[in-house]
């Protein structure tokens, strides 16, 4: 099986430099990963460095300012940046406020999108959708979920009618994300089950969110967790959250 991590920042200035990453990748047996780029940081060269530093392991995800008309986006694009992270409510300053969805959607670029249930379910995500109908967008953090759901989970039931769109994909996090630390969760609500049943497992995949992750459960933890809870599933669907999804999706 090819495991591929979907959330990792890396950073000279805040967060990890690769090399730590490709640490835990390694002891943790994923081969490849996709670099999305922090809040607040629109310089990608970093990411590109280390792209280039390890032909083939790596893909990326841009940030670009607010402002931008979509200039900075094909200027990243065309430096070998495959994805770009746009907020569920990203709204670009001028005439045009979707403008950098639309130029994400004529590049055939990737959307990662932070997102809250509030936020995808609000009217300018529902605007991208119309406007951006073959636009590859997918949904960070299990939609941001967190802990604060309680059964029946009416809120995550709407996020999951999503799946509708055949456009959507959403990561599957670290357990640690929705389910009280320390280990052994327990209870663990029935989130990611929820999920594969709307979305199915070839529009599923995980992203450990390194190294943030290492304040929750730790990076081996958010694979090894999820891998033993989905062990019921077949071999093929395994394939397709830990790895296919990922490599089709972000065009490996």
């Amino acid at each position: 099986m090819t495991i591929v991590d979907t959330h990792c920042h890396i950073g000279l200035h805040k967060y990890e430099p690769v090399e730590s990453l490709l640490y835990h990748m390694q002891k943790s047996g994923v081969d490849k990963a996709v670099f999305i780029q922090y809040g607040g940081n629109s310089n990608n060269k970093y990411m590109i460095d280390s792209m280039a530093a390890h032909p083939g392991q790596f893909q990326a995800a841009m940030i670009v300012k607010s402002s931008d008309d979509g200039s900075a986006i094909r200027k990243w694009s065309d430096q070998g940046i495959v994805g770009i992270r746009l907020p569920a409510a990203s709204q670009a300053e001028g005439s045009d406020p979707l403008i950098q969805w639309r130029t994400a959607a004529e590049l055939g670029l990737v959307v990662s999108a932070p997102s809250n249930p509030k936020a995808l379910l609000g009217d300018h995500f529902s605007a991208v959708l119309k406007a951006c109908p073959d636009l590859s967008i997918v949904i960070e953090h299990l939609a941001g979920i967190g802990q604060d759901q309680e059964a029946p989970f009416e809120t995550f039931k709407q996020i999951l009618d999503f799946s509708q769109y055949p456009n959507l994909t959403i990561k599957m996090p670290g357990f640690g994300e929705f389910c009280r630390v320390p280990l052994p969760f327990d209870p663990i609500p029935p989130l990611v089950d929820m999920t594969l049943e709307a979305f199915g497992p070839q529009r599923v995949m995980w992203g450990s969110d390194y190294p943030p992750v290492s304040g929750r459960e730790g990076y081996d933890n958010s694979l090894r967790v999820p891998m033993d809870y989905l062990s019921k599933l077949s071999e093929d669907e395994q394939e397709w959250i830990f790895g296919k999804t990922a490599l089709q999706v972000w065009k490996f």
